[in-house]
């Protein structure tokens, strides 16, 4: 039988369905914490597992509620029960794959119960492969929490409302109610747009007089105090124990300011169209599946013959999306809280047997995937900046090389289809996890030498902790004093000294004292570390100042010990020494300053 009029749902083989799960583990050990969220993520999760405090999330001694502590709770818990057989890092970003196979597993319950069981796994295996699912899932994001509760609270919805079985209403309380405490009212709001398709389908199933009876009210009210309660506990924990100002900081900066574009120091202001270029990204290499999918969506719509299925996914992904193009503030991550609505999209286009225009369009996905692994292969042959990247020709090269040669095997039998060969999709869906699992392989080590910022607050630590004139405590999570203050550090720089190297340097952000300090008359502080973008402060006149030390933090970003220049004497004449001549010549000693609590 010619494998075209073959159902791509025909059982997809369970060592593929292994390969793509496998794609969320790989890649989290082997790298340092990467900007811009990771450093501030896993210094957030450190001091929470130090602290025990689960209300209030803090930033290298400082609150910081953007978010509720949920996603945090559960890395602290993760750090403390496995930090110490892993190490810190890849515990922490083990969370996150966790959550991400979390949802994966959601996204196949909710998808076998909308659209079938075949149609279940392949919606799961879209998911896993898609770029927007990897990249977040590999970062330390709450949006990974929240992509896991959502998805799970539709599942418990679809359960109750199509599967008949109310009982499942307080189970998608408690999920939503995970959802807010992940990341606030935006998870909540995902959800309600699914809910709403989802009640629209129910009503029409049982009547006006069935969504009335005792049973179904009683399980819809106490689902609605279930899910009050647990978003409640939260937020009057923070406003009696944060007070007004934490509680003004969360609620009217963090939510309605970002939704209304009034939060303009928050920054990630994108006009409305922002998403589109970006979801052309996360949906590959299935991006024209989706598209044929949203088309049948809006063609059904038009006849007004959708099922619970379309509406669902509709309101989830369509909804979801103009929701988040209207929202003032914008990044790329925020759209994968709709993956696994167009997963489950393209799932429904491909239970029909794949047209030769489908196929054409993803050889050009097979031949991206090849032409990456032959550039993976020969990139210590492309240059010595390709070398220096690569660490020179190695075993990473031997990795893509097999690769493509397994890939070039499943793909190349294609040109001669015969009853014993898998559907065209099979393999193309084996070589596509196969590329992944290589290619996050060879990548990460590369990315992580420009990325890896550990070294660099390290090394700073240690210059700062030789001075003769700091001192230092005796232990460690002993109070210390340092001389030296941070310049309006951001949070990637406070993270970085806190979870690197367990330093907290007091904060100086006023002009006076940094003018006081420059002039070597401050009453604590003789020097300050800055980033070089920040200093100096522009439309401001400054004493004599000098670089005394500075090290590189990639191509873009120094970090400089600053301190006033000292006055000399020369025949009698008082000189200045250069602003910006820094001095590498201290010895340094492996030492903290100020260990936290």
């Amino acid at each position: 039988m010619n494998e075209n009029c073959t159902p791509t749902t025909t059982s997809i083989p369970l060592w593929i369905v292994i390969l793509c799960l496998l794609i969320s583990l790989v890649g989290i050990a082997d790298h340092d914490l990467w900007t811009p969220d990771e450093p501030r993520e896993a210094a957030i999760m450190l001091s929470m597992s130090r602290t025990g405090d689960l209300i209030i999330p803090d930033l290298a001694g400082v609150p910081f509620v953007e978010k509720p502590p949920l996603y945090y709770i559960v890395g602290a818990g993760a750090l403390r029960l496995f930090g110490p057989v892993l190490g810190a890092t890849p515990a922490l970003r083990l969370t996150s794959a966790l959550w991400g196979l979390g949802a994966l597993a959601m996204t196949w319950l909710l998808a076998r119960r909308l659209l079938g069981r075949e149609q279940g796994v392949l919606a799961m295996v879209l998911l896993a492969t898609m770029p927007g699912f990897v990249h977040v899932t590999h970062w330390m994001l709450v949006d990974n929490a929240l992509l896991f509760f959502v998805t799970a609270a539709l599942w418990c919805f679809t359960e109750a409302y199509i599967g008949s079985r109310l009982g499942f209403l307080p189970w998608a309380a408690v999920f939503t109610g995970g959802a807010f405490l992940s990341k606030g009212f935006i998870g909540p709001l995902i959800i309600l747009l699914g809910w709403l398709g989802l009640v629209f389908s129910w009503g029409r199933q049982v009547g006006w007089r069935g969504m009335r009876r005792p049973r179904s009210l009683g399980l819809h009210g106490l689902a609605l105090i279930l899910c009050l309660a647990l978003m409640l506990s939260w937020m009057l924990a923070l406003r009696v124990v944060g007070g007004p100002d934490l509680w003004n900081e969360w609620f009217w900066a963090n939510h309605f300011g970002r939704f209304s574009g009034g939060a303009t120091q928050l920054g990630h202001m994108q006009p409305p169209w922002y998403y589109l270029p970006v979801i052309t990204v996360y949906l590959l290499p299935w991006l024209v599946i989706v598209l044929v999918g949203i088309k049948n969506l809006l063609a059904v719509l038009l006849r007004r013959q959708m099922t619970p299925a379309d509406r669902v996914l509709a309101a989830w992904a369509l909804g979801g999306l103009l929701v988040l193009s209207i929202t003032a503030t914008k990044r790329d991550i925020y759209l994968s809280v709709l993956l696994p609505a167009f997963a489950m999209i393209g799932a429904q286009v491909l239970h029909a047997p794949m047209t030769k225009q489908l196929q054409d369009t993803l050889w050009l996905w097979v031949g991206c995937m090849l032409g990456g692994l032959l550039v993976f292969t020969g990139a210590p042959l492309l240059g010595a900046q390709a070398r220096l990247l690569t660490g020179g020709l190695g075993w990473y090269q031997g990795i893509a090389g097999l690769t493509l040669l397994v890939c070039c095997l499943l793909l190349g039998i294609f040109r001669r289809p015969s009853s014993g060969v898998p559907p065209f999709f099979h393999r193309l869906l084996a070589a596509t996890a196969l590329f992944y699992i290589s290619g996050l392989t060879i990548l990460f080590p590369m990315v992580d030498r420009i990325k890896s910022y550990g070294p660099v607050f390290r090394d700073m630590a240690d210059r700062v902790a030789a001075d003769p004139s700091t001192r230092v405590a005796g232990a460690t999570h002993v109070a210390g004093a340092t001389h030296v203050a941070g310049w309006r550090f951001d949070e990637t720089t406070r993270a970085g000294f806190y979870y690197y190297c367990d330093l907290v340097f007091p904060a100086l952000s006023d002009i006076n004292d940094l003018n006081q300090v420059l002039e070597r008359r401050h009453s604590r502080f003789d020097g300050i570390l800055a980033l070089s973008r920040n200093f100096p402060p522009k439309s401001e006149t400054l004493p004599p100042w000098r670089v005394r030390e500075e090290v590189r933090m990639g191509p873009r970003r120094a970090l400089q010990w600053i301190e006033g220049a000292r006055q000399t004497t020369d025949n009698g004449r008082r000189t200045t020494e250069n602003k910006q001549t820094p001095d590498h010549e201290r010895s340094t000693k492996n030492r903290l300053l100020m260990p936290n609590r």
